[in-house]
C-alpha cells in the first residue's frame, strides 16, 4: 500500500483553447497543449501536444512534440508525432519522426521521416518589439 501526501500529486497540465470563430494571427510559443477549434495563422512554436479540432484551421510554419489534425493545417511542420484523423487535411511539408493517416485522413504534400534520436530544427517565433518609447 502506497500513502501518497500533497506534494506526490502530478499536476494536471493546462490547455490553451483558441474557439470557433476567433482568428488570430503572429509568432506564438506554448507551453501548455492547444486545442484549436478557431483559425491561427503565423508561427506556432510548441513544447506540448497541439490538437486542431473539426473547425480549426492552423496556417503557417508549425513546431511541436505532437500534433492531432482533424481539422486543416497548411504550410509547413516539424514534429515528433503527428496524427492525420478521418477528418483531418494537411497541405503542405512536414518533417517528422512519427506519423499516421487514419482512413479518411488527407495529406497533400512531401514528408521527411527522421530518426527518433535526430534533433528537429528551431523555428524562430521571437517577437519584434514595436514600442517605439524614447
Amino acid at each position: 500500500m502506497a500513502i501518497f501526501n500533497k506534494g506526490s500529486i502530478a499536476t494536471v497540465s493546462e490547455t490553451t483553447v483558441i474557439s470557433n470563430g476567433a482568428k488570430i494571427e503572429g509568432k506564438f510559443y506554448f507551453d501548455s497543449m492547444l486545442h484549436l477549434d478557431g483559425e491561427i495563422t503565423g508561427v506556432v512554436n510548441s513544447s506540448n501536444v497541439i490538437v486542431v479540432g473539426k473547425s480549426g484551421v492552423l496556417k503557417g510554419q508549425v513546431k511541436a512534440s505532437k500534433i492531432v489534425i482533424n481539422g486543416v493545417f497548411e504550410g509547413e511542420m516539424q514534429v515528433d508525432s503527428l496524427e492525420i484523423l478521418s477528418g483531418g487535411v494537411l497541405n503542405g511539408n512536414i518533417i517528422v519522426k512519427q506519423l499516421s493517416i487514419e482512413n479518411g485522413g488527407k495529406f497533400n504534400g512531401s514528408s521527411k521521416i527522421i530518426e527518433k534520436d535526430e534533433e528537429l530544427a528551431t523555428i524562430d517565433v521571437s517577437v519584434e518589439n514595436s514600442d517605439n518609447a524614447s
